[in-house]
């Protein structure tokens, strides 16, 4: 066994698709093909079935690319340790849900791309937090930023850098935006536009209201926080969202905060997860050290 084996490995256990992962290792099929079977053969192990042209991880493989991305960890470590000039490069892959990076990152990448320009970034957004998770448990991610309730995992090392503060807002022709406070179950017949069901904000919206017997069904949702701020500016419904993606909007007059005369129980933090196995290497040690400088209370 031998680590360009685990390399192949690791690619075909992503895509599950051999041609592919011949076209991203500049191989021929059949290199792929051998490698793979050398590997099942060295381990005695089926790593993947075949069924008919679809390609499956078994257990046993996801049990072996758990160890294939901990020895690449190890060989990326000992080859950066030999490394003498200091200089800090390499490609970063981050998921960050969209209000994160419309309203926490432009400046901080730009910042330190500046700085450490051979550093390169593939920012995911699209993923939901269990996409995500998983991701960042196989080694496709290096690093998770999230607002959610308080994470903790056994797996996963989470840092907690600040509260977010999440707020109800509304068209500033409907009756709320000239309330001094308004109750949560008032809020039981309103018009709702919110963010996927999987958001953690979401949740406790739903939470909240269902202690009060009431049943949050809202007229649509969107994964895009500036398509649902574009709806409550219509006067389609409320929303609830981060202060920070809305508060230059209140300042100027687009829409209006809605303010309860209560708190959650629970709140809403920005956090960094990384898996407890995973090697912070320069580049990634030193991104998340600039996160907790900007984002640390």
């Amino acid at each position: 066994m031998d680590t360009k084996q685990l390399n192949t490995f690791r690619h075909l256990a992503k895509s599950l698709n051999f041609s592919k992962t011949a076209d991203e290792l500049n191989f021929a099929q059949s290199t792929v093909s051998a490698q793979i079977r050398s590997l099942e053969n060295e381990l005695r192990l089926t790593l993947f079935d075949r069924l008919g042209k679809k390609v499956v991880l078994t257990n046993e493989g996801q049990s072996v690319l758990n160890y294939a991305n901990r020895f690449m960890t190890i060989e990326d470590e000992f080859i950066t340790s030999l490394k003498k000039d200091g200089e800090i490069t390499g490609e970063l892959n981050i998921f960050a849900p969209n209000t994160v990076c419309v309203y926490h990152l432009p400046q901080l990448l730009t910042d330190f791309k500046a700085e450490h320009e051979k550093v390169n970034f593939k920012l995911r957004a699209h993923y939901d937090t269990k996409r995500a998770l998983s991701e960042l448990k196989s080694g496709n991610i290096d690093l998770m930023i999230v607002l959610e309730e308080e994470f903790q995992h056994s797996d996963f090392n989470v840092n907690c850098l600040r509260d977010e503060e999440i707020i109800m807002v509304c068209n500033n022709q409907h009756p709320f935006s000239k309330r001094a406070k308004v109750s949560l179950d008032e809020l039981k017949d309103q018009n709702f536009i919110l963010t996927e069901p999987s958001c953690g904000y979401r949740n406790i919206l739903t939470r909240e209201l269902l202690k009060l017997g009431h049943k949050l069904d809202p007229n649509m949702w969107f994964e895009n926080t500036e398509a649902i701020k574009q709806c409550v500016m219509s006067n389609m419904g409320l929303s609830f969202l981060p202060k920070i993606a809305t508060q230059s909007d209140i300042n100027c007059g687009a829409f209006s905060h809605v303010k309860l005369d209560q708190k959650f129980d629970t709140e809403i933090k920005l956090q960094l997860i990384t898996h407890k196995d995973k090697w912070l290497n320069p580049a990634l040690n030193e991104f998340i050290k600039q996160l907790k400088e900007k984002f640390g209370e």
